[in-house]
């Protein structure tokens, strides 16, 4: 079937499996927490590109069934530096977790607001079950102190990636989902030619800048929840390397 699920997702998801095993089992390795908080991260974003092409299907865009995005193959949404180089170096230097893929939406194609604003929505709310069902699962591995660490680490940045997303940022899915209510003139203020350069523009001033917003609401978060963070600072020195 030409929309079945790609054979590079269910091994990324084994790979991501297997990771986990071995940190429960072998003695404190970094690269082991770096490796696996990473597949995990590529299989997080796989998902919420996913959400955003299968809303957008049944909303009716049509054209999303030839363009390989409901195989959850990560090489349809994954173009350039921008989509995965960046948001990893900004995983790895700054531990926070920028947005990265892409699906490519006919907006034209589904004629409610509301419905092209739960389009760019179900991307965040994709993010954001994968780190409750992370969370739930390193709650219940906590007799596994290396695991439990990468799993906190993982569950971090998931977090942190579905405040960023929910920003009223263009390139965003936060503004995504505030444009079709926009006035024209806005929502068209920056052309199509420098769309790009503008988004990753944003996105290098958000991860210079966006802990400064993004680490108050995260703490607000996790604090309200009751969920200690100490786990997650142990892990990001490990995940590093350095």
């Amino acid at each position: 079937m030409k929309n079945q699920i790609s054979w590079l997702f269910i091994g990324l998801l084994a790979a991501f499996a297997g990771a986990g095993f071995l940190l429960a089992v072998l003695p404190t390795l970094p690269i082991l927490t770096f490796t696996f908080v990473l597949l995990g991260w590529i299989v997080s974003l796989c998902l919420h590109e996913y959400a955003h092409a299968v809303t957008a299907l049944k909303f009716g865009d049509y054209t999303i069934k030839d363009t390989g995005y409901l195989t959850l193959d990560p090489r349809h949404y994954f173009n350039g530096p921008t989509s995965i180089v960046l948001p990893i170096l900004a995983l790895v230097m700054g531990g926070i977790g920028l947005p990265g893929g892409a699906v490519m939406i006919r907006t034209g194609l589904i004629r409610k607001k509301w419905q092209q604003s739960a389009v760019s929505l179900a991307g965040p709310a994709a993010t954001l079950v994968c780190a409750a069902l992370v969370y739930a699962i390193a709650i219940a591995f906590n007799g596994l102190p290396e695991l439990y660490i990468g799993l906190m680490v993982l569950f971090f940045f998931l977090l942190t990636a579905f405040i960023l997303n929910m920003l009223p940022i263009p390139g965003l899915d936060g503004f995504g989902a505030l444009a079709p209510y926009l006035p024209a003139k806005v929502r068209d203020a920056v052309p199509p030619q420098l769309a790009g350069l503008v988004t990753v523009g944003l996105l290098l001033l958000v991860f210079f800048f966006g802990g400064f917003i993004i680490m108050p609401i995260m703490f607000g978060i996790t604090a309200a929840l009751g969920i200690d963070l100490y786990p997650v600072l142990v892990g990001l020195q490990r995940f590093k390397l350095w």
